[in-house]
C-alpha cells in the first residue's frame, strides 16, 4: 500500500536505505545531497523562467544580460560571457544571436583586436534588465526566508567549496592538454 502523504525525499530516502543494505559502501548521504540540489537548480531555473517568460526570454538570455549590465561599460567577450553564466561557446552563440536579433545587445569588433568581438547591452537592454529584476527579488525572497543572514552566508560558503570541487578535475584536465 501506497502512502501519497509522504513527500518525494521521504521515499527517496526509503529507496537509499534499501539500496545501502544491498550496497554497504555506497555514499548514501552523497546521493542525497546530488539529488536535493538537482531538485533545487530546477526549481530556482523553472521558478525565475515562469517570471522572465512574459517578456519573450529564456533564463540563460536573462544570464546574460544581467552579467553585461554588471559589467563596465555594460561590456564583455562572449569567451567571458560563457564563463560566467556557465554557458557553453556554440550556445553562448546562440543566446547571442537571439538578442541582437531583439536590440538588446549588440556585437562589434574588439578597437584592440579586430578577430574578437565585443557583446555589449543595448538601452532597451538595460530598461529590461531593471524591470525584471524587481520581479525575480519577491521570489528568492520568499524561498530564503527561513534562513538566517548567516545561515545563508554558510550555504554559500559551503556550496562554492562543492563546486570548486567539482571543477577539480575540469581543470587538472585542462592542464594536462598540449599547448
Amino acid at each position: 500500500m501506497t502512502n501519497h502523504s509522504r513527500s518525494p525525499f521521504d521515499m527517496l530516502e526509503a529507496n537509499l536505505r534499501r539500496l545501502s543494505d544491498r550496497v554497504p559502501d555506497a555514499p548514501i548521504a552523497g546521493i542525497m545531497l546530488s539529488r536535493l540540489l538537482l531538485h533545487l537548480g530546477r526549481g530556482v531555473a523553472a521558478m525565475l523562467e515562469q517570471q522572465i517568460r512574459p517578456f519573450g526570454l529564456t533564463e540563460a538570455e536573462f544570464r546574460v544580460l544581467t552579467v553585461l549590465f554588471s559589467q563596465p561599460e555594460g561590456r564583455a567577450h562572449p569567451s567571458d560571457l560563457s564563463a560566467r553564466t556557465s554557458q557553453s561557446p556554440a550556445n553562448m552563440s546562440r543566446i547571442s544571436d537571439a538578442l541582437v536579433k531583439r536590440d538588446l545587445i549588440t556585437r562589434l569588433s574588439s578597437e584592440r583586436d579586430r578577430r574578437r568581438t565585443v557583446l555589449r547591452i543595448t538601452e532597451q537592454g538595460e530598461e529590461l534588465v531593471r524591470r525584471l529584476l524587481p520581479l525575480l527579488f519577491a521570489p528568492l525572497r520568499e524561498l530564503f526566508k527561513d534562513l538566517s543572514d548567516e545561515e545563508q552566508q554558510h550555504l554559500i560558503a559551503q556550496l562554492r567549496r562543492l563546486a570548486m570541487k567539482l571543477e577539480e578535475p575540469m581543470a587538472a584536465q585542462a592542464g594536462e592538454r598540449p599547448s
